[in-house]
């Protein structure tokens, strides 16, 4: 599903062969906001972007029925190739699903912060809202002078919060089930709750983690250069960039 009802952008590399980066956005968010860390990326990666359906510029697209509706919508974006994948926040679940269900599309996993909700390490709602304040301190970071959205458009986003939510309530997959290279990301700023999970993340899928200074859980916005250092680093895990290609 990757027509008229899904907004995709590809930021083309200068080479007509240079790898592929996607970039996978989280909730109450828009692939606008890797402006920044697409501008650190080009002209060495082409690099993809979308609006997931239900958010954004994808508004119209039907809602996912199951994790699995976002994650194939990922796939289409990639297509036929393989690339570098790295996905912020709940777009790091959607990334993590992806991986495993076509593990040969996607070269290098790069998960910064993703929402698991099912695991059993995943912070209690109390936990989560004792830090919340803090947290919006940094959520309009790189917004100054956009519009801020309206009653009925943050009454629509928080029901679909709520529907997703859903989709990640009960594991869509196991950890153990993924295969490709991968390695897991933080910011140094964020909420004290999200370094638990990744501390649990990274061990359990034996891999790095990597921290991103003086950013909070929105670094792509607030350090886009930490965030696309980030993406480069994931995609030196994969087999062409081992390869020396």
């Amino acid at each position: 599903m990757t027509g008229p009802e899904l907004h995709v952008e590809e930021h083309r590399a200068d080479a007509p062969d240079a790898p592929v980066i996607v970039l996978v956005h989280g909730v109450f968010d828009s692939c606008e906001s890797f402006d920044g860390v697409i501008e650190h990326l080009r002209p060495e990666y082409t690099v993809l972007t979308y609006d997931r359906r239900g958010w954004a510029r994808s508004i119209d697209a039907q809602p996912a029925a199951a994790l699995y509706d976002h994650a194939q919508d990922l796939l289409d974006v990639i297509g036929d190739r393989s690339a570098t994948v790295v996905g912020h926040s709940y777009g790091g679940t959607v990334a993590l699903l992806a991986a495993v269900r076509a593990p040969e599309r996607v070269a290098a996993l790069g998960l910064f912060e993703p929402s698991m909700q099912w695991q059993p390490w995943w912070p209690s709602m109390d936990a989560i809202a004792a830090e919340a304040p803090y947290e919006q301190t940094h959520f309009r970071a790189g917004l100054e002078g956009k519009p801020r959205r309206t009653r009925e458009e943050r009454d629509r986003e928080q029901a679909l919060l709520q529907h997703e939510l859903t989709l990640i309530a009960t594991a869509p997959c196991r950890l153990g089930e993924l295969e490709v290279p991968r390695i897991v990301g933080r910011g140094t700023l964020s909420a004290r709750w999200r370094f638990g999970p990744t501390d649990h993340l990274a061990a359990e899928l034996g891999c790095e983690l990597v921290e991103i200074d003086d950013a909070g859980h929105t670094a792509h916005r607030m350090q886009p250069k930490g965030f696309a250092d980030f993406a480069r680093r994931t995609h030196a895990l994969g087999p062409a960039a081992a390869a020396g290609a």
